[in-house]
């Protein structure tokens, strides 16, 4: 990454919208350069301001009525009957209704999380990220043996990786995140229609923790520990395919 690249990245690096690889390589190019390192932190001490300090106002009842107004009427080809006009304002208020709950429901998942959020939330936002930003992958293969040396040279431990394409669970590949304060593998399994993210990172407390589960917003989590590493598993898979999956993972990594 050249230093203009960087240069150019720090804004989205500030908003949190860089990849997990992306991140990484410009978070080394901050260290090693004064510059950019300044350019960061004026960019912070702004946000924080506007954070803190900026104003909303709502919009007045009255302005979608004379956004339609000033737009030409335009009647589809075909449709001799006018819309009647009380039609607009109730079309107006239940667009406005549907897109509120739509951000009520995802924008708590996808906003940056305070180093308070619990792992939950986290691989949580993680899964439904990956989802959105079409960003399953930076490797995309279902060769293990392709997958974990690519992860393991860009970490500073070797993830298990398992093929349980006879199990019904495909191995899609794999990628890089960044979890619980450090970057982590992201290994993608298919199951049918279901997407499953498996975060894997080493465990805090060098002994076995069996499986738990919650259910989340409409996913399903669940995490274990063994041979020293910690797996999330999240998906809108039902929690006993998803149970399968953690006894299988399980049961490779003895």
């Amino acid at each position: 990454m050249t230093p203009e690249n960087a240069r150019r990245l720090l804004n989205a690096y500030v908003d949190g919208e860089l990849d997990a690889a992306s991140m990484m390589e410009l978070e080394a190019q901050i260290r090693e350069s004064p510059a950019l390192q300044q350019e960061f932190e004026s960019l912070s001490v702004l946000q924080n301001l506007v954070q803190s300090r900026g104003r909303r106002f709502d919009a007045p009842s009255h302005l979608a009525s004379r956004v339609f107004a000033a737009l030409p009427e335009a009647q589809p080809v075909g449709t001799s009957k006018a819309v009647p006009g009380w039609w607009r304002p109730l079309a107006i208020g239940t667009s406005m209704a549907a897109v509120a709950l739509l951000l009520w429901s995802i924008v708590p998942t996808l906003d940056r999380l305070g180093p308070g959020a619990g792992p939950r939330e986290e691989v949580l936002a993680a899964h439904v990220r990956s989802l959105m930003a079409d960003h399953l992958t930076d490797l995309t293969s279902a060769e293990r043996h392709t997958v974990k040396p690519w992860l393991s040279s860009r970490l500073d431990f070797a993830p298990p990786v398992e093929d349980l394409a006879s199990e019904g669970f495909a191995l899609v590949g794999g990628r890089l995140d960044y979890l619980d304060g450090r970057p982590v593998a992201a290994l993608v399994y298919r199951y049918r229609q279901h997407i499953i993210n498996v975060f894997v990172w080493p465990s805090s407390k060098n002994q076995e923790v069996s499986v738990q589960t919650w259910a989340l917003r409409g996913y399903n989590i669940l995490r274990f520990d063994s041979r020293g590493m910690s797996f999330w598993a999240v998906s809108d898979l039902n929690p006993e395919d998803l149970q399968k999956l953690a006894n299988l993972l399980q049961r490779a990594a003895k």
